[in-house]
């Protein structure tokens, strides 16, 4: 018989969520000496992003839709579930998120706040046209709201009230394409009671504070223009938070303060440095109405590696950053933390796929990836001494994976 080890949940993405996605919810892997054994399927419809309770009781998916009522428009969803013995999930609520395609969902320290992003899509508008001033008329596109909301957490893991709703306008440097023609919040997460939330849309890092029961914005942090950070990460030992470039394959770290005030300490690549010599780091400068440049984002030419999650080490050793190509092969990019907190890049593992959407580490000594294009997930050994990955041990099926609780 199988030594059979729970090692964790799986978001996976359906086919309205990704044109390749055939996720049919929350996945439960169960694995053997890293060798899979099975798993268990709770429902979800488009569960690409998950987080566990701090106290490990609890799972929490983001639904990312824009009709999750069953009303075309009213939004997204999250649901709860508890994990029972068997490490299985069991379903307990569900409510809409209160906005657009939720992209990221975390849990506050004390367990008792969920925090949801609404990204909102930037490709669904409104047809809505205007007076132009000139006697005749223009179109005006309209956009869903970008937010983000903060839910009660029951006693049992349920999802309860809306506690508040925060709706985040502008855009970012490409304002006429490539994901930032308004605002969209891609990930939030709280050190105490202070939350971030990478604004990919504005170019921007929203810092709020958590007071009774309402969120208070305390900064909107303008990050590098054109260069739209996704996901991040904090320190577990500084108040430094790292953030992935979802436009450039580039990672920014920032120093903040209790009071919200945030510094960047280095902007560095996510590559080797032979591909920089050909593809050079941007540096922007002019406002979106004041130019006229190609758009060189990899949303924009399609041709670039874009950034997807990150990680880093409880220790604080090492951090890791999936990289995402359109016509290659994606990889994992390998930093090893410098004493003030600077990420030192070591190396890039090749993954078996274009789409390396979402990992992450395992008991500090394995990294599991899901490659979402190929519907793989592989293993990957962590390399004590330097953080860097060396080939994967271990590879099995598994439809549209895109996160990991473990």
């Amino acid at each position: 018989m199988n030594r059979v080890i729970y090692a964790g949940s799986v978001g996976t993405l359906g086919k309205k969520a990704s044109v390749n996605g055939c996720g049919e919810g929350v996945y439960t892997i169960y694995l053997d000496d890293l060798s899979f054994v099975k798993y268990d399927v709770a429902p979800s419809e488009n569960a690409g992003i998950i987080c566990m309770s701090n106290d490990r009781k609890y799972v929490y998916a983001a639904n990312e839709t824009r009709d999750f009522g069953g009303l075309n428009g009213d939004g997204g969803g999250i649901s709860a579930y508890r994990i029972d013995e068997k490490g299985k999930l069991v379903f307990i609520n569900q409510s809409l998120s209160y906005g657009s395609r939720p992209s990221y969902v975390s849990v506050t320290e004390d367990n008792r706040y969920l925090l949801v992003s609404n990204h909102g899509s930037h490709s669904s508008v409104v047809c809505h046209y205007v007076p132009d001033g000139q006697g005749g008329f223009v179109l005006k596109r309209g956009f869903d709201d970008s937010s983000i909301a903060m839910f009660a957490l029951e006693e049992n893991g349920a999802i309860g009230r809306l506690l508040d709703l925060k709706v985040f306008e502008g855009h970012g440097y490409w304002c006429h394409g490539g994901g930032q023609s308004t605002s969209h919040l891609h990930s939030v997460k709280a050190r105490g009671n202070l939350v971030f939330a990478c604004n990919r849309g504005t170019d921007e890092i929203e810092v709020m504070k958590i007071e009774d029961d309402r969120l208070v914005i305390l900064n909107r942090f303008h990050t590098r223009s054109g260069y739209a950070p996704r996901h991040f990460v904090f320190h577990p030992k500084k108040n430094i938070l790292y953030a992935c470039n979802e436009n450039y394959p580039s990672l920014s770290a920032f120093s903040f303060d209790e009071k919200g005030n945030m510094e960047e300490i280095q902007m560095t690549g996510t590559m080797d440095q032979k591909y920089y010599a050909e593809h050079p780091l941007p540096v922007f400068d002019k406002p979106c109405a004041d130019r006229e440049e190609k758009n060189t984002s990899a949303m924009g030419d399609r041709t670039s590696y874009m950034p997807a999650d990150i990680h880093i080490t409880s220790d604080g050793r090492f951090l890791y950053v999936s990289n995402r190509h359109f016509s290659g092969h994606g990889n994992v990019a390998c930093f090893i933390i410098a004493e003030d907190g600077t990420a030192d890049y070591v190396m890039n593992r090749e993954v078996c796929g274009k789409d390396p959407r979402g990992f992450r580490m395992m008991d500090d000594r394995y990294l599991i990836c899901g490659i979402l294009d190929q519907n793989k997930v592989q293993i990957f050994p962590i390399d004590f001494k330097t953080g860097g990955l060396d080939e994967a041990v271990s590879e099995f099926d598994l439809p549209s994976s895109a996160s990991f609780v473990l």
